[in-house]
């Protein structure tokens, strides 16, 4: 498998590394399977997919 390069604005699994989601202009955007796809404020709390575990980004610094 091909590996893409992450950018600063990815949000990822903190075990397994796996992408959450992305940070654009002060929301996330999370994408799912089957053309779901969501913008969320931060902050924002999701479960990995891959491993179950909890993970938590939060708004930048102001």
């Amino acid at each position: 498998a091909t590996r893409i390069a992450g950018t600063a604005n990815d949000w990822r699994c903190s075990c397994c590394g796996k992408l959450l989601g992305v940070r654009r202009d002060g929301v996330m955007h999370l994408s799912f399977a089957r053309g779901h796809e969501y913008l969320v404020s931060l902050p924002a709390t999701a479960t990995c997919r891959r491993c179950g575990t909890l993970n938590q980004a939060t708004a930048p610094a102001r």
